[in-house]
């Protein structure tokens, strides 16, 4: 086994979700990991806990949006709830086979079934949580590299000493903390929005895995302007490229896409809070050097910001509410972001750093 995987485990257990005596741990993958996943649960059976792997293959996923009758879309599962609500540590390990499992499934039978179990995924935010990955050819394949290269990717990205990440990302959450009012500017974007008396997190390799980016929920009804992702978005399998959201007064009140805009429309319509901003957060993991296609690295890209619509974090003292939050990621060469009329970065780089 490559000992990269035993130090990814320890990390996980030790650092990143603090396993001790009488935890119950739920361990969640998909397709590959097994190793990765045997590794956190002897690792956290030596603390004492009581560890649990459940495996939900994505070709079961694309099968049940594929077959399930529309009536049963919406059917709780009463039993995964009780399963999330008696864990006290959820680590998820995406580890998947073919990441476009769900590119033909409907949108909307989608939609219809992340309404149906917010609430669970709202139970495992209340819980000790980590996302995490576990290198696939799959997600090889996307990056355009070798799985030898992605591998070497991921963990250079992971196996970093998060105590001295933090201490970089605590002097962007200091004066993020003190800012009323954002202004992102770039290539056909200028965006303004508020964070005043919002709370800034910093992913410091605790709940994502890797970490490494600061982020916030803008107040709901104050982002107003243009932005233009030029980074490809994917979700559910579908690529969604040259995405242009028009804000007013917080809602997104025109949307376009050069590719997959009938799935944008989809999800920016999900419910209520799916027509508002989530999130703003600004990459600083300078290992990741590479867009790969992957949300969980690429949206702490250094010299990147992103935007997510619907669900905001209650931890950034966020009150949007929706069943979906999607990650939208702009780089920052040429670009500014403002804060209370400073400039703290510029083309991708900090003021500190230039």
């Amino acid at each position: 086994m490559d000992p990269r995987i035993s130090k990814h485990a320890k990390i996980l257990v030790n650092y990143s979700t603090q396993v001790k005596k009488g935890d119950n741990v739920l361990i969640q993958l998909n397709d590959y990991g097994k190793d990765l996943a045997t590794e956190i649960y002897k690792e956290a059976s030596i603390l004492g806990g009581s560890p649990l792997i459940l495996t939900t293959p994505t070709e079961a996923v694309r099968g049940y949006y594929e077959l399930t009758p529309e009536e049963y879309l919406r059917v709780f599962p009463e039993h995964y709830y009780e399963l999330i609500k008696a864990s006290d540590v959820v680590i998820s390990i995406r580890s998947d086979e073919n990441t476009r499992y769900l590119s033909n499934a409907d949108p909307e039978r989608i939609s219809a079934r992340k309404l149906t179990v917010k609430n669970i995924d709202d139970e495992r935010l209340r819980k000790r949580w980590c996302l995490t990955l576990y290198p696939t050819p799959a997600y090889a394949q996307e990056a355009e590299m070798s799985l030898k290269e992605y591998e070497d990717f991921v963990y250079s990205a992971m196996l970093l000493n998060w105590d001295k990440e933090k201490e970089k990302m605590d002097e962007i959450k200091k004066i993020m903390d003190d800012t009323d009012k954002v202004r992102i500017i770039g290539k056909e974007t200028d965006l303004t929005m508020s964070i005043k008396n919002r709370t800034t997190v910093v992913s410091d390799g605790t709940h994502n895995m890797p970490g490494g980016e600061v982020f916030t929920a803008p107040i709901d009804n104050s982002a107003s302007g243009k932005i233009f992702f030029d980074l490809p978005s994917t979700r559910y399998g579908k690529e969604v490229h040259g995405i242009r959201l028009k804000l007013e007064k917080g809602k997104i009140v025109d949307y376009s896409a050069n590719k997959n805009e009938d799935f944008l429309k989809a999800m920016i319509n999900t419910d209520e809070g799916s027509i508002r901003l989530g999130e703003l957060g600004i990459g600083t993991n300078r290992n990741i050097t590479k867009f790969t296609r992957n949300i969980l690295f690429d949206e702490k890209i250094a010299g990147t910001i992103h935007i997510a619509i619907g669900f905001a974090y209650k931890e950034c003292d966020g009150i949007n509410e929706s069943a979906i939050h999607w990650d939208m990621i702009k780089t920052m060469k040429p670009g500014q972001i403002i804060l209370d009329g400073e400039i703290i970065q510029k083309d991708g780089k900090f003021k500190w750093e230039v």
